[in-house]
């Protein structure tokens, strides 16, 4: 006798209907086991950082001598990079459509083939690992142009472009285009949603990784570029 049964609603036609359950073990207790054993050793692992590296808060913030440069939070600053090009972009506009994008993944890849496997075989790890490579030259090239030459809104000869243009073309769309062109790109060279959604997840991730470091370690007073902040200008 078995000792599970599949209940839902469902419109239309899916994999999960009237198929027995192949290669599977119960969630409980096994997944219960391994979330609990991850927990307690990532908690373990944070008192012990806590324990023996010391994390002193700043003096008290004084409004008249504001702090040059003021840095969200390290898991944010990718974010203010962002935001350092265009505010609403940076904040509201890229974010939005990342969130939508990766939101819609479940309802464009119906692709039956290896459910459940990490990057979903052989094929996705060689696609991970080469958007991986493509994203990570694609977001250092954009950082050194900018830092090199800046951008549309400290240029002279932009002076007269309208401020919706310069706001919606900045560095953070023009990547976020050439990620999404790259996806698109493995869909049609693989011709597999699964892999174009693996291409843009990886590309989103290595980019945000990549202006998280620069950000906090080469963004210094007025949010100019130094190698190390051992240089930042004394005041």
């Amino acid at each position: 006798m078995k000792s599970w049964g599949l209940m839902a609603l469902v419109k239309g036609k899916t994999p999960a209907v009237d198929v027995e359950l192949a290669n599977t073990v119960p969630a409980f207790p096994n997944a219960l086991y391994a979330i609990a054993a991850l927990s307690m050793a990532v908690t373990a692992v944070m008192l012990l950082l806590g324990y023996f590296m010391d994390a002193p808060l700043k003096e008290m913030a004084n409004p008249v001598v504001p702090e040059n440069p003021a840095k969200a939070p390290w898991y944010f600053l990718g974010l203010q990079e962002l935001v350092s090009y265009s505010a609403f972009m940076g904040g509201v506009g890229i974010p939005g459509l990342v969130v939508v994008g990766l939101g819609l993944i479940p309802y464009l890849d119906r692709e039956r083939e290896e459910p459940g496997r990490w990057f979903s075989g052989r094929q996705g790890v060689g696609v991970a690992i080469l958007t991986a490579f493509v994203s990570t030259v694609l977001t250092v090239a954009m950082l050194v142009f900018t830092v090199k030459w800046g951008w549309l809104r400290s240029w002279e000869a932009t002076s007269g472009v309208p401020q919706i243009v310069i706001t919606i073309l900045n560095p953070g769309t023009v990547l976020m285009t050439l990620f999404c062109g790259w996806s698109f790109l493995t869909v049609r060279r693989t011709n597999s949603t699964r892999m174009g959604a693996i291409a843009l997840f990886t590309s989103f991730l290595v980019a945000f990784v990549i202006l998280t470091y620069f950000a906090t370690v080469h963004r210094g007073p007025n949010w100019h570029f130094y190698w190390w902040p051992s240089l930042w200008p004394a005041h």
